[in-house]
């Protein structure tokens, strides 16, 4: 059976209508096996999985999420204080997360993904009938959404091979 189509687990943005599989159902078989690696971070969970990371204020005004490979590299400071756990999650739970949430991924010191507020923003108010978008402008933001979620994913791909992410 292809990935796009296995039986996943409850997520918490499964009944969300802004999740990034309910825009891009197909999002997973674009992913490919990467969509599955395993990432740590400290956060919270529903249903035994990632739901919000712990975040903190970046000097650009970014929320920023630190994630790592392993347990033992999420690359949090120790300066920065949390009192949540460390979870596992996988890259497409990240991806899904960040996208509702509005964060940005670091992983191995480096920024793996930004969610992109400005598309999101419009394309939920076209969703919801509050703001409608020509069908080319609608086409342009969810194609530029997901040229950064593929890009992020190319760019945690070099770094699971030990190449040097863009």
């Amino acid at each position: 059976m292809p990935p796009d189509m296995e039986v996943r687990r409850r997520f918490w943005s499964d009944d969300f209508d802004m999740d990034l599989l309910s825009l891009w159902p197909d999002l997973p078989g674009r992913l490919g096996a990467i969509a599955e690696v395993p990432l740590w971070t400290y956060g919270g969970e529903s249903y035994g999985r990632l739901n919000h990371p712990s975040v903190w204020n970046s000097n650009s005004g970014d929320f920023i999420a630190f994630f790592g490979l392993t347990p033992e590299t999420i690359g949090k400071p120790d300066s920065y204080w949390t009192d949540r756990q460390v979870i596992e999650c996988t890259w497409l739970e990240a991806l899904r997360d960040c996208w509702s949430h509005h964060y940005t991924i670091l992983c191995a010191d480096r920024i793996l993904w930004r969610s992109p507020w400005g598309p999101f923003e419009r394309l939920m108010a076209d969703l919801r009938g509050y703001g409608r978008l020509a069908v080319l402008h609608r086409d342009q933001l969810r194609g530029t959404a997901l040229a950064s979620i593929l890009a992020a994913t190319s760019d945690l791909n070099a770094l699971l091979t030990g190449r040097t992410p863009r």
